[in-house]
């Protein structure tokens, strides 16, 4: 029992680091990303395909259950069921239009303070953490990173 506990506790503080670290797994992501542009086009692509279809299949299933109601309710042709339901369509579209007309701004200007807060905050951290890192180093340890950081610019500037 005594086991499950400290293997549970370990499993967590594991997650806290995760989290405490997320946005240098974001940004090692983002590099990566970058650096197979290639393989990322096509995977974003073939999701985006992906999220269509499911969209069509979704409106095209919502769009034959509103035909058959109401081809059943008031016993109608095929014809003028279908006028009937792009009309309701239309409608339920204007609504819809509406709606995400008087939420979106105010959504938007929410998450862009949120994102600027979290992002200042994440900024600090990581600004604070490698000013103590650097402080800690000893000279010589600071002259082999300066000289490691020009070589890599300067083998980059030939790629």
């Amino acid at each position: 029992m005594a086991g499950a506990r400290v293997s549970l506790i370990q499993g967590v503080s594991h997650m806290g680091n995760i989290k405490k670290h997320l946005d240098l797994i974001f940004i090692a992501l983002l590099l990566l990303s970058l650096v197979f542009y290639d393989l990322t086009m096509e995977i974003l692509t073939e999701i985006v395909h992906l999220f269509f279809e499911l969209l069509f299949e979704l409106f095209e299933w919502f769009e034959l259950g509103i035909e058959e109601i109401i081809e059943h309710l008031f016993h109608t042709e095929h014809h003028a069921s279908q006028i009937v339901t792009f009309y309701i369509l239309l409608l339920i579209g204007g609504f819809v239009v509406y709606g995400l007309w008087q939420i979106l701004p105010r959504l938007y200007h929410r998450l862009m303070i949120v994102v600027k807060r979290e992002a200042l905050k994440i900024w600090v951290r990581r600004k604070t953490e490698w000013e103590l890192y650097w402080f800690t180093l000893d000279l010589p340890y600071k002259i082999f990173m300066g000289v490691i950081a020009v070589g890599v610019v300067y083998i980059t500037l030939f790629l």
